[in-house]
């Protein structure tokens, strides 16, 4: 973690210094102790501050903290605690910074006791979040994005982002608090890559205080592309100076243009052998038709975005097939979007790596495997999150992953089946691991690498091609060990927890058959990087920009 004395001055941080040495004289080691679990919120009540007290009185090694129950008192009457409300305390920004860096580089805590210190929050203020009163709200939602940043940041830039995207410039107040909340997690936003969101906030503040000349300066050093910034899939205008009067433009919507196209899909039908001794697998093609439209990423290389109809189909596997990981089957309803006919390929890749930067750097040639038409591969979740929002910066459409439950949808386009070309595969249709069979299907040779998207011209109904085999593909959700409480319109499951395992799904060119299923599904951490694991991008567009 950064060392966020380090930020300060020198002055301040020996202010801060005394100060807490001040108040372990006047009471003891243990309170300090209390002090540093307290930094945490954002703001403090008696009762918070009591179950902090009587939730954490062991460190990490399961060691008792010695810190008695008035410590609770003693802390919120304090010089470490301002009084701003009834029955309301607060600790000053810098002095909860430091606390927090203690508490990190004590061998009693570390990052672990911060960690469970967000989890207990979150807990905490689930409640109030919809309490009647609008204050309460308020500080429930303030403490609820103070604990989200220390474990899912992401999840924080998101809910601030998409608040700031509703504000006008007239609403100076809300632009200064917006400021303040944001300047308590800077740390953890920071460690996290978002200066961009850091920086805006800054530019806004300084605009919203008057200064013009500040603002300007701040709002040019940020990384932009037509006057917008992304910050974690949400597009933020830059305010702009038009005849002396600063404006927020609204982001214009882009009109797409769709086109049919022709793909050929591929059905495998047994058929009995001659006398009816025993039966083969005869792959049965057909033409069909679908819409797309193109994303052009350079001047010979596009991304072809496949429609999705709209539509419900039973998600996960019935008890014949798979285990409890795909179960229980249920309902879900798909709204239509766009999905990318292939996965993304290395020279698609290349292109948007050269890009601006939004939070982290891409590799440009990451892959194990080499090609143009080769699936990227070598990648992490956060560098597949990366790629979707360059491409958000550079179209201005809000490109993303997939959801798991779009995936499957999309995948199955229709069939109930354990793949789309029916009851089993072949490696006349997909790259897998084809010297294992599914059921009675055909035998082959096991592959030895990903092969060129589109080689296998074996498309699904909706013109899809390589959802089973040659890469896993990053899918936008949180693992969980089975669909038990899963959202049954498609959306994105998520946990409080940035490091959680993400889903990943269909198979590569390694894996046996039964892996390269519809539905079967696993869980890997997001920073793994392998030379199985590639991503496609998915986009959903309102009917009136589509033509």
């Amino acid at each position: 973690m950064t060392n966020s004395s380090n930020l300060l001055p020198e002055t301040r941080s020996e202010e801060i210094e005394q100060a807490i040495a001040s108040f372990q004289r006047r009471f003891t080691e243990a309170h300090v102790y209390l002090a540093y679990h307290a930094a945490l919120p954002i703001a403090l009540t008696p009762h918070l501050t009591y179950c902090l007290w009587a939730n954490f009185q062991m460190d990490i090694a399961n060691q008792d903290l010695n810190v008695p129950w008035i410590a609770v008192a003693d802390l919120l009457l304090s010089p470490l605690c301002q009084e701003v409300g009834y029955e309301l305390y607060e600790m000053n920004a810098d002095l909860r910074n430091y606390l927090l860096e203690q508490m990190i580089n004590h061998p009693s805590f570390g990052h672990k006791r911060v960690e469970e210190l967000a989890h207990f929050l979150l807990s905490y203020v689930e409640r109030e979040l919809n309490d009647s009163k609008l204050s309460t709200q308020t500080l429930a939602q303030a403490q609820r994005w103070t604990a989200l940043a220390y474990v899912y940041p992401e999840a924080v830039a998101h809910d601030l982002a998409n608040k700031l995207a509703e504000l006008t410039l007239r609403e100076k107040t809300e632009w200064l608090r917006m400021t303040s909340l944001t300047e308590a997690i800077a740390t953890p936003l920071r460690q996290a890559h978002f200066e961009s969101l850091l920086a805006y906030l800054q530019g806004m503040r300084e605009l919203a205080r008057g200064n013009h000349a500040q603002a300007e300066s701040t709002l040019k050093s940020l990384p932009t592309h037509n006057n917008q910034i992304v910050v974690a899939g949400v597009t933020l205008p830059i305010p702009e100076l038009q005849d002396s009067d600063w404006q927020i433009n609204p982001i214009a919507s882009r009109t797409t243009s769709l086109r049919s196209f022709q793909f050929e899909t591929a059905k495998l039908i047994p058929q009995p052998r001659f006398m009816r001794l025993g039966s083969r697998w005869v792959i049965e093609r057909h033409q069909q038709q679908g819409i797309l439209f193109d994303e052009r990423l350079e001047r010979q290389i596009n991304l072809e975005m496949v429609r999705i109809p709209d539509g419900s189909y039973w998600m996960g596997t019935a008890n014949d097939e798979g285990d409890y990981r795909q179960r229980p089957q249920h309902r879900v309803t798909i709204a239509s979007f766009f999905l990318s006919r292939f996965p993304v390929t290395q020279a698609q890749w290349r292109a948007i790596s050269k890009t601006t930067k939004v939070r982290i750097e891409l590799n440009s040639d990451p892959s194990y495997f080499q090609g143009d038409n080769l699936p990227v591969e070598h990648i992490t979740w956060f560098e597949a999150i990366e790629f979707c929002e360059r491409l958000q910066l550079q179209t201005g459409k809000p490109y993303r992953l997939p959801s798991e439950a779009e995936w499957e949808y999309a995948c199955r386009a229709g069939t109930e089946t354990p793949f789309y070309f029916g009851e089993t595969i072949s490696p006349q249709l997909a790259s897998y691991d084809a010297s294992k069979r599914y059921g009675s299907g055909p035998k082959g040779r096991e592959s030895k690498q990903t092969t060129e998207v589109g080689s296998h011209n074996a498309a699904n109904n909706f013109g899809l091609d390589e959802m089973h085999g040659n890469v896993w593909e990053w899918c936008a959700d949180h693992w969980y060990e089975d669909y038990i409480n899963a959202p049954e319109d498609g959306s994105v499951r998520i946990t409080n927890n940035r490091a959680a395992p993400r889903v990943i799904r269909g198979g590569s060119w390694i894996n046996e058959p039964n892996i390269c299923r519809c539905a079967y599904r696993n869980g890997v951490p997001p920073s793994n990087k392998v030379l199985t694991i590639g991503f496609r991008v998915a986009v959903s567009l309102h009917k009136s920009n589509l033509k």
